[in-house]
């Protein structure tokens, strides 16, 4: 593990060092998935909430709402916390954005969340990817806190339209996990949990 401007990023040094990062973290070797009822239940993991309390988000482009709003026009939202210098998160993120196209009209929404990083930076990133989903710049740590904190990059959390915490992944997540998880958390059969789909 490197520690980097605070986070925690997944770095393994082999012979091969210059494979890139998705091969050495492959997600499907190392299961990172966790539910509320596993691992980061509000009772059995100290600082990870159940529940997030309502935020208000401003897009880099200025749009601005709350994840009431968000999360109550769809059946799930998904918080994807980066940055541009994380070599893991900005390998991801052109999946996370061909999912997103997918899962457009099957009312799930992406917000990709900057954290320790420069309007600049994420901006460029953004417009040289073509990234269509919303993106935030997190620049003073309230939506990190209003989820217990995040200490690795990338992380994932879905969150259902009530507002609870249903699924967390850290570290890099491929395409098909992505789709996955995805598919689980919308036919309501994930970890057996009830959410509020």
């Amino acid at each position: 593990m490197v520690v980097a401007g605070g986070f925690l990023i997944g770095a393994v040094l082999f012979a091969q060092v210059a494979q890139p990062l998705h091969r050495v973290f492959d997600p499907l070797q190392v299961d990172r998935f966790v539910s509320i009822k596993q691992l980061f239940s509000a009772r059995g993991h100290k600082g990870v909430p159940a529940r997030v309390p309502d935020l208000a988000i401003t897009t880099i482009e200025g749009k601005q709402f709350t994840l009431r709003d968000l999360a109550g026009r769809n059946r799930l939202v998904v918080f994807n916390f980066w940055a541009s210098w994380c070599r893991p998160c900005t390998e991801e993120m052109p999946h996370f954005e061909k999912v997103h196209k997918a899962y457009q009209n099957k009312r799930v929404a992406f917000l990709g969340i900057a954290v320790k990083d420069s309007a600049s930076a994420v901006r460029n990133f953004v417009d040289q990817n073509k990234i269509t989903y919303e993106i935030a710049l997190d620049d003073q740590d309230k939506i990190t806190s209003a989820v217990g904190g995040v200490k690795v990059l990338p992380t994932t959390i879905f969150i259902d339209n009530r507002n609870n915490i249903v699924k967390i992944h850290t570290g890099y997540l491929a395409q098909r996990n992505l789709e996955e998880s995805l598919k689980d958390l919308l036919s309501n059969r994930a970890n057996g949990n009830k959410l509020g789909l």
